[in-house]
């Protein structure tokens, strides 16, 4: 784990000198031996100026526990941090997506949520409004919902609190039905200890 960690620190600390393929290989041979890790670098959404190295552990359980029970992440850098797990995405509720001939620009703040208790987690249901969605078949409204859902929680929160995530049609947003922008806040009323959870709290107030 160190000499992972280790080889991570060398290519943070080199990256105002590295350019972007090989900075890509450098972290791609220290996680050789790691095939069940992703990787992604981006901006920390709690602190912008800070670039962070998150090692994505959804495939990688028995990492994320090792890396937990080690005490050496996150490591922190000049200007840089190495953590474990994709964090929420700090940036508008949308994407594009092909259906057919045609690119749907999708507009997240017009689907509805419902969170439904499963045991100790919840049932996570993204409500499809009429519309240009209404395309999509049913496996891709479901890629489309995991992947708004991981966006707006990160990946952390969706392994240890969200059971599965599924789609719906609604008539509309409403009361039972709120839009995905008020899901930050709503999972952070349910899950108070989660991660991140005073960001997302106010990260779309």
């Amino acid at each position: 784990m160190k000499q992972l960690l280790d080889k991570l620190a060398q290519a943070m600390g080199q990256l105002d000198h590295l350019g972007q393929e090989e900075f890509v290989a450098l972290v791609g041979e220290a996680l050789e031996d790691y095939p069940d890790l992703g990787w992604e670098l981006g901006p920390d959404p709690v602190d912008d100026q800070r670039l962070r190295l998150s090692l994505a552990v959804r495939n990688a359980p028995e990492f994320r526990e090792r890396a937990a029970a080690s005490g050496l992440l996150p490591l922190v850098g000049d200007g840089w941090e190495i953590g474990l797990g994709v964090p929420p995405r700090n940036g508008p509720i949308y994407l594009e997506a092909q259906a057919g001939d045609e690119v749907l620009a999708i507009d997240g703040e017009l689907m509805g949520w419902q969170m439904r208790a499963s045991d100790d987690m919840v049932d996570l249901v993204v409500g499809i409004p009429p519309g240009p969605l209404r395309q999509l078949g049913q496996a891709e409204l479901e890629e489309l919902a995991e992947i708004f859902a991981q966006g707006e929680l990160g990946e952390l929160n969706m392994m240890d609190h969200v059971n599965s995530v599924s789609v719906e049609q609604i008539e509309a947003l409403s009361r039972d039905w709120p839009s995905l922008a008020t899901l930050r806040a709503g999972f952070a009323d349910a899950f108070p200890a989660c991660a991140y959870a005073e960001w997302l709290r106010g990260s779309r107030s």
